[in-house]
C-alpha cells in the first residue's frame, strides 16, 4: 500500500511538476516545496545566538538555522497560514546538523515544541513548532513530546509588540508542565519557528526548570537581523 502511494505520488508529480514557493522553478522529487538553490541562498546563523535576545536567564543556549529575511518570511507564511506542511521537513533538514554536529545537544533527551493555545490550535488545526519538532525527531533520533508543555493563556501576539519588556510581561505565567516526570533531570531542546527577544522561549524554559529540567536549549528555524 505504501509502495502504491509513493508510486502514484511520483506519477502525479511527473505529469504535474510542483514549483518552488520562492522562485517558481520546477522542483526535483527530493525537494520539499522549496528548491535546494533557494534554501542554500538563505543566510545561515553561525554559532550561539546572543545579540538581540534580552530574556534568556533560564535558557542554557540558543541556536538558529538562518536569518529572518523576506525569503524566510514567505516560507513561514506559507507554512503557518497556507498549510504548506511539507516545509516542516525542509526546516528539519536545515536544523538537524546543528544538533548532530554539537555533542552536548546530540546527547539531549527530548525535543519539546513551543505549544499553541487550544484556541489558536483550533483555528490553525496544527502547531507549526510541533510539525518541525516531529520531523526533526526522525532525523536526529531524539524523541519528541508535544503533550508535556501546555499553554494555558492565549496571549496577545508577540509580533505586535515593539517594546521588549512588554513582550516579557506578556509571557508571564503562560505555560504549564503537564508531566513533571517527563522533564525532571532531562536535557531538553525547545523547538520554535522564530526567536526575537527570547521572552516566549525563556518563559517555557523557566517552567521546565521549575519542574526539574537539567538543561534547556532553544533551537529555531530563524532569527532576525539586529
Amino acid at each position: 500500500m505504501i509502495f502504491l502511494s509513493r508510486f502514484f505520488k511520483y506519477v502525479i508529480e511527473f505529469i504535474f511538476p510542483p514549483f518552488c514557493i520562492l522562485c517558481d522553478g520546477q522542483l526535483s522529487l527530493n525537494d520539499k516545496l522549496v528548491c535546494r538553490s533557494c534554501l542554500i541562498d538563505l543566510k545561515k546563523v553561525e554559532g550561539i545566538v546572543r545579540e538581540g535576545v534580552i530574556d534568556f536567564d533560564c535558557i542554557d543556549e540558543i541556536r538558529a538555522g538562518v536569518y529572518y529575511d523576506t525569503k524566510l518570511q514567505t516560507l513561514i507564511h506559507h507554512f503557518k497560514y497556507q498549510r504548506a506542511l511539507g516545509l516542516a521537513d525542509a526546516f528539519a533538514d536545515m536544523l538537524a546538523p546543528i544538533i548532530l554536529e554539537n555533542a552536548p545537544w546530540r546527547a539531549s533527551d527530548l525535543l519539546i515544541p513551543v505549544p499553541l493555545h487550544k484556541v489558536k490550535f483550533r483555528e490553525r488545526s496544527f502547531n507549526q513548532s510541533e510539525e518541525i519538532a516531529k520531523a526533526l525527531s526522525d532525523k536526529v533520533d531524539i524523541p519528541c513530546s508535544a503533550d508535556v508543555l501546555l499553554r494555558r493563556a492565549n496571549t496577545e501576539s508577540q509580533t505586535q509588540m515593539a517594546d521588549a519588556q512588554e513582550r516579557v510581561k506578556n509571557m508571564a505565567n503562560v505555560f504549564v508542565v503537564k508531566n513533571t516526570h517527563a522533564v525532571s533531570g532531562k536535557t531538553i531542546i525547545l523547538i520554535d519557528d522564530l526567536i526575537t527577544t527570547g521572552s516566549t522561549a525563556n518563559a517555557c524554559a523557566r517552567v521546565l526548570k521549575q519542574h526539574g529540567a537539567q538543561k534547556v536549549y532553544v533551537l529555531t528555524v530563524g532569527r532576525p537581523y539586529f
